[in-house]
């Protein structure tokens, strides 16, 4: 398995929604060979996704932002 490269915690704005963050708020499956993440909706927790480390690091998609 890979090592990862995003911490928990960190915040990701997506390009076309930079309004809307999203934070890391664990680590997905162990079974893929590339690392995935759960994230949250920071104005809505009960609201999630999970994430490639491939997306979440490509520029055209998501971008990271700085901690509060």
């Amino acid at each position: 398995m890979k090592k990862r490269r995003i911490d928990l915690g960190a915040r990701f704005v997506k390009v076309d929604e930079p309004r809307m963050v999203w934070v890391v708020a664990a680590n997905g499956s162990e079974r893929t060979p590339v690392p995935h993440y759960i994230l949250v909706r920071e104005d809505a927790q009960n609201r999630r996704r999970t994430l490639s480390e491939a997306v979440l690091l490509d520029r055209n998609f998501y971008r990271q932002i700085q901690e509060r």
